[in-house]
């Protein structure tokens, strides 16, 4: 793909294995013009981002003079006050409920600062990665674990630097932050998570320490909680027995397990920094990857510090532990907030497990089925399949398609090798649509294809983007091959182009905007890369709406004539906003 740096904001076209196509849009006209995307609606669980004073820089979380301090008073435990988070908060029309214990954590010697989950008065949950500052604590625990998936950290010989590491946790009481000593007991590590994240994420780096650094070095602690108690007494129990029976009551044996689509809620430090307290995100389950759908993946906007904290459903029955969230891939940043699923950890601590899962969500099957990713000899992304008139087709993104070799494979892994009908000539120039038509035999399978809406969404209306974000494995790793899906708004409309805030990143290219009723709005296309720090903005992207071409589909179902597909090739002006150029202001004062 053609990579152009003109101005000092760029178009990201989302293909993911070929590279990007950026084109310039002047930065003065950023706020004001095409970019611009103030909802007319918010949705009050949805506007809950904790923004303020945090950097940009992912190595905020490191422990230094920026970081608020707490104040020791001689001879007294150190504490600093904040305001608490309020009990069964009122967010709009939704009530959250009390916000269990959390906090922060870290150890003497480190330079990590991770979330932290108070299980009750002594014992405390965080992620493995606190350790990822030093990287021979992640080849002791990458050996250790291979013996047995549950350690005895302190009677663990090969595991014994840990044990004598002196970690702090603190967390808020009566308005007051307090500092306390702990001590690690007992490391839970998953052998499914471990071996869904190196096959799933080989070749993504993370932020650790202020370093990239490849995460396949530290999958053993990604993959792994520990356990610590602040008793820190050296004749304090540690009976296995008593933590598991705590370990039964976050989740107990009648919750139902997370399911794709539910509402979650994380609470989480930011960058590790107090400052942030106890903040919420709310979000959903977009996708289950791994044996046993052992690893959720959430469309929540978490950053690094977040690990170690938790996922709640609306309820607040805890439904895993934060892992990471964003990442580097092909030197571009990247949004993959993972969690470990409870279920996994309840699995490997009780011998626990939920034997019949449902795979129902609240949205129409018949749309869902109805996406499939399509590779073009390497090049890659995402398509839908719809019927008009009794006919058959699949459309998606001009880009992706780097050839006339097409392979589609659909939710239920039905392969289908579609014949190619209309491709955009001009590569970089709306309407960047593809469109394909399925052979009669391919397309005998029923509920595969989905209905086109012909309307224009509603500011604020509720979208969701289907699709296959930067992996091609992560739709196929463990018995199923599904897209995720993610949950969003319709942002801003202007005529041949629909903006949304679903988080859309590379490989979702020619995905499908599906409304609730499961009817085609839009077509996936772009998503935002600032030239001057190379963050890429997903949650501001570009789509074709289907209302803006459905005219010219429908003509050409009806007539098979392929001059009639010339329609979607778009005028001047739209092409004109497609690239970003600023409109011209007609009076000047």
């Amino acid at each position: 793909m053609m990579r152009t740096n003109l101005g000092d904001w760029r178009l990201i076209e989302n293909t993911s294995a070929s590279g990007v196509r950026e084109v310039h849009c002047p930065k003065v006209n950023f706020t004001s013009n095409v970019l611009s995307t103030p909802p007319a609606w918010i949705d009050p669980l949805t506007d809950r981002k904790g923004t303020g004073a945090a950097r940009s820089c992912q190595n905020t979380a490191t422990r230094g003079p920026a970081q608020p301090r707490l104040h020791r008073a001689p001879g007294r435990m150190a504490c600093r006050r904040f305001y608490s988070a309020r009990s069964n908060q009122d967010i709009g029309n939704h009530v959250i409920p009390t916000i269990p214990q959390h906090g922060t954590i870290f150890y003497a010697s480190g330079e990590q600062k991770a979330s932290a989950v108070f299980l009750n008065e002594e014992l405390v949950i965080t992620s493995g990665l606190i350790l990822s500052d030093n990287k021979d604590y992640a080849e002791i625990v990458t050996n250790a674990v291979k013996q047995c998936p549950v350690l005895d950290i302190g009677k663990s010989t090969a595991l014994k630097p840990i044990s004598q590491l002196d970690f702090r946790v603190v967390r808020k009481q009566n308005d007051v932050l307090h500092e306390q000593a702990a001590r690690a007991l007992h490391l839970v590590h998953s052998r499914r998570v471990n071996d869904c994240l190196e096959k799933l994420l080989d070749g993504l780096h993370a932020c650790l320490n202020g370093e990239v650094k490849p995460i396949r070095a530290y999958t053993a602690l990604y993959a792994s909680i520990i356990i610590l108690s602040t008793n820190t007494s050296k004749f304090a129990p540690r009976d296995w027995d008593q933590i598991k029976t705590v370990l039964d009551r976050l989740n107990p044996e009648s919750s139902d397990p997370p399911r794709l689509l539910d509402q979650v809620i994380t609470v989480s430090t930011p960058f590790g920094n107090e400052s942030f307290f106890n903040t919420l995100n709310v979000g959903h389950v977009s996708n289950m990857f791994g044996e046993h759908d052992c690893v959720l993946l959430l469309d929540t906007h978490l950053t690094f510090g977040c690990h170690g904290g938790a996922v709640y459903n609306r309820n607040m029955r805890i439904q895993g532990f934060l892992m990471g969230s964003t990442f580097v891939y092909r030197n571009e940043n990247i949004s993959l907030p993972l969690a470990i699923n409870i279920e996994e950890i309840l699995s490997i601590t009780l011998n626990r497990r939920h034997l019949c899962q449902s795979r129902n969500i609240s949205f129409p099957e018949q749309a869902f089925r109805s996406v499939c990713m399509i590779d073009s000899q390497g090049c890659w992304g995402t398509g839908c399949a719809f019927e008009l008139n009794r006919k058959q087709y699949i459309i998606s993104c001009s880009h992706v398609l780097a050839t006339d070799n097409i392979t589609c494979v659909f939710n239920d892994r039905k392969v289908v090798t579609p014949r190619l009908v209309y491709k955009n000539p001009i590569f970089d120039s709306a309407y960047d649509i593809a469109l394909m038509e399925a052979s009669f035999d391919e397309a005998q399978s029923p509920n595969w294809f989905c209905r086109l809406a012909d309307y224009i969404p509603s500011i604020g209306q509720r979208l969701y983007a289907i699709g296959f974000p930067v992996f091609k494995s992560l739709a196929s790793c463990g018995a199923h091959f599904r897209p995720s899906i993610i949950p969003g708004r319709a942002t801003k409309y202007c005529e041949g182009i629909l903006y949304t805030d679903c988080s859309i990143q590379c490989g979702q290219s020619g995905g499908p905007i599906f409304d609730e009723n499961g009817l085609l709005v839009a077509i996936a296309v772009s998503n935002f890369k600032s030239s001057l720090d190379n963050h890429i903005h997903n949650c501001h992207n570009m789509c074709v709406p289907v209302r803006d071409i459905y005219n010219v589909l429908v003509k050409f179902s009806e007539t098979n004539d392929k001059s009639t597909l010339q329609g979607l090739e778009a005028n001047w002006n739209i092409k004109c906003k497609w690239k970003l150029k600023p409109p011209t202001i007609l009076n000047k004062l």
